[in-house]
């Protein structure tokens, strides 16, 4: 009975602060939504943030691409930051360039205290002062951040520490496939091959080649693989494309096995296996119709899979990471990381970092896990087996730190990401215009230019 009427107390609670009320024309009683993804955080106690900070009152500003206070992996540390220590959240959600909102908040005095990382926030944006060093606010041995403080410490800039991610993506792309469909087509299934040691590049280009030797009669335009790879190809040698070393960014594109990496998949694009869309259809779901064995896309589609699958149980979608180089010892992965940077000027720096330690100690503390699990389970709609293995590569920990690979290629201004490494990593492999230029020359009319925009990014982070 008494767990009864908590669970009635806590959907009341939430319907109240987050149901849509409105009144009919005739006047009649308002009419409340319910929330559709109720969350309860009675009996989470986060011991590793003092309950002593006095923020009651505080409104953090946040500007970002979503709601971080409706967001199901983000929504429980937010109502843990509400409910303990009485501050809320207000969004300030923006669809297009959040960096140049951000310059026109600044400019105006009114920066907010809270914005979603950016892929080159860092460096290139802490180059510019565009946001607050963090040492006084935050506790880098507290027992949230001690396991990742390596990483941390790797992207301080000038002796200062920014940027505290609470996420950490290994594999942050992964390649999907239509698991039903291989089956039809006694094509090895790539998780199986991933289990036993076997998933590599060449296992990877013969499910690509078997696929499309096994649909072609309908199908002449089936593909291996669709949509592109980034860098994550390139670092499963071990090598970065772009690294962030003694507080510099160092070019490799000269190293052997970038060239190895790119010149493979160079090979399978001239073979007609790999294309940015299918039929020159971008929005064709090649997957779930059976276009094309592999999708190369972020972690985020996984849920649009799933959700699919809801809709049709005869559906079996999964997905593996990069394959792994045969000429390495170890699966190397990409590392990506997700967080939250605070602007310069920000009024509420404390409350903000109060919250990004919460959002990080859900993935961390056991009952707080829990509670994410069950609120990303209920808007996402992943299966157990999908939750399962895409948690796995949530967690940093489960992988050595050798075989993690962090890449700054995207860390960089607009003009060289758009025109370089665009180029370098996606038009090779993948583009199919004619003047496309070979990899081999490609790479030495960009080296160039990437070694001078590197220059210039340094510049801004010497002391």
């Amino acid at each position: 009975m008494q767990k009864e009427k908590k669970i009635l107390s806590c959907f009341l609670c939430a319907a109240m602060i987050f149901g849509v009320t409105g009144c009919s024309q005739s006047g009649g009683p308002a009419v409340t939504t319910p929330d559709p993804n109720p969350v309860d955080v009675s009996g989470i106690d986060l011991e590793e943030i003092s309950k002593d900070i006095d923020i009651k009152g505080k409104v953090v500003k946040y500007l970002g691409g979503y709601d971080i206070t409706e967001a199901g992996d983000v929504k429980p540390a937010y109502v843990y930051f509400k409910e303990t220590y009485g501050a809320d959240i207000e969004i300030l959600k923006h669809s297009g360039d959040l960096m140049e909102k951000l310059s026109t908040m600044m400019q105006s005095g009114e920066s907010p205290d809270l914005m979603d990382q950016q892929s080159n926030s860092f460096p290139y944006y802490i180059g510019k002062n565009t946001y607050t060093a963090l040492d006084d606010y935050m506790d880098l041995s507290a027992p949230q951040w001690k396991d990742v403080s390596g990483f941390i410490d790797k992207c301080a800039v000038d002796g200062k520490h920014y940027y505290y991610p609470w996420a950490y993506f290994v594999s942050p792309n992964f390649l999907i496939y239509n698991r039903g469909k291989f089956k039809e087509l006694a094509i090895d299934d790539p998780k199986e091959l991933y289990d036993k040691n076997e998933w590599t590049w060449d296992a990877m280009a013969k499910c690509m080649k078997d696929f499309v030797d096994g649909v072609k009669a309908d199908d002449p335009l089936a593909l291996g693989l669709f949509s592109f790879m980034n860098t994550g190809f390139i670092n499963s040698t071990g090598v970065a494309l772009v690294d962030f070393k003694d507080g510099q960014l160092v070019s490799n594109l000269n190293d052997p096995n970038v060239d190895r990496a790119q010149s493979f998949l160079e090979n399978l694009k001239k073979q007609g296996l790999m294309s940015y869309n299918y039929n020159g259809d971008a929005s064709v779901n090649v997957v779930i119709e059976g276009h094309a064995a592999f999708e190369a896309v972020g972690d985020w589609k996984i849920t649009d899979y799933s959700k699919e699958m809801v809709k049709d149980d005869t559906l079996d979608i999964f997905f593996v990471p990069y394959p792994r180089d045969p000429n390495a010892d170890k699966y190397y992965h990409k590392l990506d990381t997700f967080g939250y940077f605070v602007p310069a000027g920000a009024p509420n720096v404390e409350a903000s970092c109060v919250f990004i330690n919460c959002v990080r100690l859900s993935k961390l503390d056991e009952k707080l896990m829990e509670t994410t699990r069950k609120s990303i389970m209920n808007e996402k709609k992943y299966t157990e087996e999908q939750y399962e293995l895409w948690v796995y590569f949530q967690n940093s920990g489960n992988f050595n730190s050798d075989q993690l690979i962090s890449d700054f290629a995207r860390n960089l201004d607009k003009d060289t990401f758009d025109n370089v490494i665009t180029k370098l990593t996606e038009s090779v492999p993948f583009n199919d215009n004619e003047d496309t230029e070979s990899w081999t020359v490609m790479r030495s009319s960009m080296g160039p230019l990437l070694d001078k925009s590197l220059s210039e990014i340094n510049a801004t982070l010497k002391g």
